[in-house]
């Protein structure tokens, strides 16, 4: 215990003399300006009191002052005091406790410093809410140093005003389980301030489907499933049916050519879905598209899938001969209140039991107020009809339209499309099919287009709402801010925003009015509190609190889980909490002293440079939300953009060299 007073004080009460394991000072700042007669050098002396009462029944109060009324560090009416044991303590290792008077205690945001050996903690006390009360500030690691404990009447709100006291310190020894070294030390790279910023609008192509969260305001989160798949049959017609089959999980197998052992797809008899010299509809526009990849693929404007589907002739029931087409369905979202299909048609094989095949587009389908603008058949390139062995390409484009003359509006459209077949058994008479129709084929997930004209964009226009599009930071011009989410990313279980984890951010406009961030980075002045000023961009950078998942998200610890959020929290205490500091040239992303995070945390916050912080979000709601028309629920990645080379993994230890892209 390190009180107040020196040892043997009278306390003048049932307290008798007093006894303290340490020692106990102050330090005051001189006023340069103090130097005429009977100046005093330490003004702020005339503002420190001491009064009975506390523990040992003494203790000193002043007032809490910031920079603008003679506070601040170094301020002439700056009071420091120092709490210090005797010595060092057993395993190098306390739990620290503040004694506060039931009087001359009204701060609301006293700073206690523990400096410990992992660095100076700061803990933010309310004097008001625990008067004649001994209030714990943490436990912390010492080594081979006495514990110390410093209090200054400078705070970042002081205003002359509110009383701030100084009584006893206890310090109890203990294992705590503190690591000997940084639970959190990751090494940063230098600065690149002339590192480009990604182009947010090159977004890459996938085939995964990533839906907006579906929300139950009741029930709280879900994410919002398969429909039966049909074959498409003609009439039967003197024993005779023709049926476009369900399309193909896998690629039709071609029997071997006669003599290569290999079967005439891989030997070239049957080309791949668009050679070079025979283009289909995705060439120039989604060319990954032009493959045999049975597979559905988007971007945030662009869909593409390829069907392998079989054409059956049947007699009497049974199958007599199949023939194999490629379907290659395009959708380009290319217009403001319009967007395009490009169909393309490939055989794979027809058999000489057929003697001729022909297809066409019967029609378009789209809900109001979307209307399909059919082409005229003429447009076709390349005839769509073929005989046995044929192998030429034919598509044709078409086009759709909807109505944005209503401002403020969204809608959701499945455009799809029935194409019809007249298929000349040979020996038999011609049969036409009822049509094969596109969505009755199965749904890739990438279906569904929605459109808006809401005015948070430049104009009208359409995505594709289950694909999430991806930010990129610019890592190498904010290495602190990529840091901070990359380490939340893949050391916490909730990866948020990483796309190889299936994780993804959404987007909440707005964060609840910043609701969100005043939830983790609660206590004011936290990043000020917390950081190191060498860690800064530049003098004039000012600190800010780093929270991730961003605010502006059903991930942040912040979001309600009443309102849908998915990793609630109480305070941003309950995250990961980490600063940058400068260390022998190099700036490092901590964790707090006096923090030893269990890595199950499902938010952080971090005190980084302000500049870094901004600027890293700056191309979010400048141009990556209005290119993306992000709306409410939408998914999203974080793409960091910066990589780390750990040491093996030992207890909670997360130790990396970072480098970027």
């Amino acid at each position: 215990m390190v009180d107040s007073d020196p040892a043997g004080v009278n306390t003048w009460g049932a307290c008798g003399t007093t006894t303290t394991d340490g020692s106990f000072r102050f330090t005051f700042y001189a006023d340069p300006n103090a130097t005429g007669p009977g100046l005093g050098q330490y003004d702020a002396k005339a503002d420190l009191h001491q009064i009975g009462g506390g523990y040992q029944g003494h203790f000193w109060y002043a007032h809490s002052r910031d920079t603008d009324h003679l506070g601040g560090d170094g301020g002439r009416m700056t009071v420091l005091g120092d709490w210090k044991l005797n010595g060092a303590v057993d395993q190098g290792q306390a739990a620290i406790y503040a004694h506060i008077p039931d009087t001359g205690a009204q701060v609301k945001d006293a700073l206690y410093e523990i400096p410990s050996a992992l660095g100076t903690a700061k803990v933010k006390i309310s004097q008001d809410a625990h008067n004649n009360q001994w209030v714990y500030l943490g436990a912390f690691r010492f080594n081979d140093a006495a514990p110390e404990v410093r209090l200054s009447n400078s705070t970042y709100t002081g205003s002359g005003d509110d009383d701030i006291a100084w009584d006893a310190v206890a310090f109890v020894p203990g294992d705590y389980g503190i690591p000997k070294d940084h639970a959190v030390d990751l090494a940063l790279p230098p600065v690149d301030t002339d590192s480009p910023n990604p182009d947010q609008a090159d977004q890459p192509v996938t085939d995964q489907v990533t839906k907006p969260l579906v929300v139950d305001e009741e029930m709280g989160a879900s994410v919002a499933a398969p429909q039966t798949v049909k074959e498409s049959c003609g009439p039967v017609k003197d024993g005779g049916q023709v049926c476009f089959g369900r399309p193909l999980k896998k690629p039709y197998k071609i029997p071997k050519a006669a003599g290569s052992g290999k079967s005439a797809r891989d030997t070239g008899v049957a080309p791949k879905l668009t050679a070079a010299d025979d283009p289909g509809g995705a060439a120039g526009i989604a060319d990954w598209c032009d493959d045999d990849d049975l597979v559905a693929r988007a971007t945030r404007t662009l869909v593409c899938e390829n069907r392998e589907v079989p054409v059956y002739y049947r007699k009497d029931g049974e199958i007599k001969a199949t023939a194999y087409f490629i379907f290659q369905r395009l959708i380009e979202l290319d217009g403001v209140n319009s967007f395009e299909e490009h169909f393309t048609v490939k055989p794979v094989s027809i058999p000489v039991d057929f003697a001729q095949i022909q297809l066409g587009i019967y029609e378009h389908l789209c809900d109001s107020p979307c209307t399909p603008v059919e082409a005229d058949p003429s447009a076709w390139r390349g005839q769509p009809s073929w005989t046995a062995g044929d192998t030429h390409t034919a598509y044709i484009t078409s086009g759709y339209t909807w109505d944005n003359s209503t401002a403020g509006q969204t809608y959701e459209f499945t455009p799809d499309v029935q194409i019809n077949g007249i298929a000349d058994p040979v020996d038999d008479e011609t049969i036409q099919t009822v049509g094969y129709q596109w969505s009755l084929g199965g749904s890739s997930g990438f279906d569904v287009i929605r459109c808006d004209t809401l005015t948070g964009t430049a104009s009208a226009g359409c995505v594709v709402p289950n694909y999430a599009p991806t930010y990129t930071f610019n890592a190498a011009k904010y290495p602190q801010a990529a840091a901070h989410a990359w380490l939340i990313q893949h050391e916490m279980p909730t990866s948020p925003g990483l796309e190889s984890a299936d994780t993804p951010l959404y987007y909440l406009p707005g964060g609840r009015d910043g609701d969100n961030r005043d939830e983790i980075c609660d206590e004011s002045g936290w990043a000020r509190t917390n950081y190191d000023p060498e860690a800064m961009n530049s003098a004039d950078d000012d600190p800010n609190c780093d929270e991730f998942s961003f605010n502006a998200t059903y991930n942040s610890g912040g979001m309600p889980a009443e309102l849908g959020g998915l990793n609630p929290v109480s305070s941003g205490s309950e995250c990961v909490q980490t600063y940058a500091q400068m260390d022998s040239g190099t700036i490092h992303l901590r964790n707090l002293p006096g923090t030893v995070p269990s890595f199950n945390e499902v938010c952080g916050r971090s005190a980084i440079s302000g500049v870094q912080n901004q600027g890293s979000m700056a191309a979010f709601s400048a141009g990556f939300a209005k290119k993306m028309r992000l709306m409410k629920k939408d998914a999203y990645w974080l793409d960091t953009a910066i990589l780390g080379t750990c040491a093996p993994r030992t207890g909670n230890f997360v130790q990396c060299t970072m480098t970027t892209d």
